[in-house]
């Protein structure tokens, strides 16, 4: 994606000058779904079922985003025993461990080389996980919108996290999202400055993916709520590297470096992550409903929850690569206590089932449930 130097000088004054969105801001500890939202979700996944099914015709479907995987890897989620008392919900038991699936990998539509600016995921998969899960059947929207709202009947013992090389997202919610993906780039630039701001500060030239410090971009409930119907804690979750990673520099003439890079380490060497979740005390400042809007780290620090480990391994099969474009990834498979909020999860709920719905279908997969232990 390249910008002249005007265009560019237009988008960024124009960020500066009008602020970031208009969306409405929810109270602490709350979420706001906008009316009409249903309406503009199910365009959302309409619009890109069938660019996927353009975009595929006669061939093997990929993701619709993230179509490159720079890794597939195996670890092991390992709690703190320390963590605070408020902050023991779902997952985060002290000294809990999870065996976990994770893919890297480069965001632009289309497969490119690892050289190209872009933005980069990381979904991560924990498995043998047991408690209440979020409803795939309630109908939040009404009677006219059952039809995406099926119960999801894939996955009972899986916690997902979905997370950006960046602290911010390119729309502020599913108005925005249909925007971007409905209408050329220059009208969406001129239309939506604050989420092209983000897209170029966000793309960026990496060396190994294990070092890109990765953040959730929309938050997530994490306990229940309380008397007044407000959840206790919202928090957004980030990964920060806490090993040393093999790789010097990128290299313009070698597409995949970055999983040869991952691959070389982790022949004999080992790697690791660490988790933490960052708690929203201001509602203005860190919205749930705003997207585009990083939390800040001096208001609200990050506070350690996790670690993952990433033991010595071999990813490059092509049964594990298969394997791991197979495995479906949303926030949405995922327990009660670690609900997704705002609308962008609302948004993904749908879109991302509907999606994966299309490809595996094409592709002619059975949906599976990973356990955490495969190994190829």
């Amino acid at each position: 994606m390249k910008l002249n130097k005007t265009l560019l000088a237009t988008i960024t004054a124009t960020v500066f000058l009008h602020g970031c969105s208009n969306v409405e801001v929810a109270p602490l500890g709350t979420e706001l779904v906008i009316p009409g939202e249903e309406k503009v979700i199910k365009d959302i996944s309409d619009l890109l079922t069938n660019k996927l099914d353009e975009q595929y015709k006669g061939e093997k479907f990929l993701r619709d985003t993230h179509p490159k995987a720079n890794a597939c890897l195996h670890g092991t989620f390992k709690v703190q025993s320390d963590i605070a008392p408020e902050f023991q919900h779902g997952v985060f038991q002290p000294g809990a461990e999870h065996p976990v699936w994770m893919r890297l990998s480069n965001a632009v539509e289309e497969v490119t080389s690892d050289y190209a600016k872009d933005f980069r995921g990381l979904a991560m998969k924990l498995t043998k996980v047991d408690g209440d899960r979020v409803s795939m059947s309630e109908r939040p929207y009404g009677p006219n919108y059952e039809r995406v709202l099926l119960p999801h009947g894939d996955e009972k013992h899986t916690q997902d996290f979905l997370f950006l090389g960046h602290d911010a997202f390119f729309a502020a919610g599913p108005d925005d999202f249909f925007d971007f993906f409905s209408s050329s780039f220059l009208s969406f630039a001129l239309t939506h400055p604050r989420g092209v701001y983000n897209i170029i500060k966000g793309e960026a030239r990496r060396v190994n993916p294990l070092n890109i410090s990765w953040n959730s971009v929309t938050g997530y409930a994490l306990g229940g709520k309380n008397e007044k119907g407000v959840y206790q804690n919202v928090v957004r979750y980030a990964l920060e590297n806490c090993g040393t990673n093999y790789g010097d520099k990128p290299e313009k003439n070698n597409p995949d470096y970055m999983e040869q890079n991952i691959a070389k380490q982790l022949e004999s060497g080992t790697a690791c992550l660490d988790f933490y979740i960052q708690r929203q005390v201001n509602a203005e400042d860190m919205p749930v409903e705003n997207a585009l809007v990083p939390w800040d780290q001096k208001e609200s620090p990050f506070i350690k929850i996790a670690r993952i480990d990433i033991p010595s391994q071999t990813f490059t099969s092509e049964a594990q690569k298969e394997f791991c474009e197979n495995i479906s990834f949303n926030p949405w498979h995922s327990l009660e206590e670690h609900r997704p909020l705002g609308g962008i999860n609302r948004a993904r709920r749908i879109v991302m089932k509907d999606i994966s719905d299309e490809r595996l279908k094409a592709n002619n997969v059975e949906r599976f449930e990973p356990t955490g232990e495969e190994r190829f």
